[in-house]
């Protein structure tokens, strides 16, 4: 292996650069920060903005450190006229700001993620509509509180289930086989639903229109098939089509 002074004078004053993708990280992270669907639920909401939280977080930590080896890089290149520059071991001020600083902004996101854990699993008030949700392989089944069943077949049409806007919606989950997932892109929260366990989540949809859902939790054969539609309604429209609906055993 040649030393650095037989290598030739061309070899020895090439500044190295970092590479030009690392300026393109930033572009990308804020463009799979869009990729999350706009939310239609209040709880939803408060998921996006925990996620726009972390990105930013994480766009300012690389903007930082890239900065630094960038300048790094630049400030201390080898050069003839120039004397190596000086060494040390410690530096007490500049370990404390890099252990402080990273420290901080764990406790800090720990904080906000708390938060908004405890703003999605809060239990919702008494007015709650109470809907029971059964997955099964494959299919879900959807139960209002007067007894009406809506559900579907494999294979076959999904159901379609009507909730009310602006109504807070209480989902029991529920399985009498296998794991299953309950979600709903647009929602931004995933439950699953585990057989012997009546698991929870409590949304509010705030805006109208038709949500598909799925299955989230890889059930077997025909796990691809587990759909669902949500049509969320005012409330009038809401009342009006459940009292359409047939009598429960019908």
């Amino acid at each position: 292996m040649m030393s650095k002074d037989e290598m030739p004078p061309s070899i020895q004053r090439r500044n190295p650069r970092p590479p030009g993708v690392l300026a393109l990280v930033p572009v990308i992270a804020l463009l799979l920060a869009g990729c999350a669907p706009a939310p239609v639920t209040a709880e939803g909401r408060e998921v996006k903005s925990l996620y726009d939280t972390f990105m930013l977080a994480a766009i300012v930590v690389f903007a930082v450190v890239a900065g630094l080896i960038t300048w790094s890089i630049v400030r201390y290149r080898a050069r003839d006229d120039e004397r190596p520059p000086a060494r040390f071991a410690t530096n007490v001020p500049l370990e404390i700001v890099w252990w402080s600083l990273p420290t901080l902004l764990v406790i800090g996101l720990f904080t906000i993620s708390a938060q908004v854990l405890g703003a999605v699993d809060a239990r919702t008030p008494a007015s709650a509509l109470d809907v029971e949700v059964q997955g099964s392989q494959w299919q879900w089944t959807f139960t209002y509180p007067n007894g009406v069943r809506v559900s579907g077949l494999p294979q076959q049409a999904p159901p379609d289930v009507v909730l009310p806007v602006g109504r807070p919606i209480h989902f029991e989950l529920t399985s009498p086989d296998v794991i299953h997932s309950f979600y709903v892109p647009q929602f931004l929260i995933k439950r699953d639903t585990v057989p012997g366990i009546a698991n929870h989540v409590d949304l509010t949809i705030d805006r109208e229109g038709v949500y598909t859902g799925q299955c989230a939790e890889f059930c077997g054969l025909l796990h691809g098939d587990m759909r669902f539609s949500i049509r969320a309604v005012s409330a009038a429209e809401f009342d009006a089509c459940l009292s359409r609906q047939p009598l429960p055993g019908s």
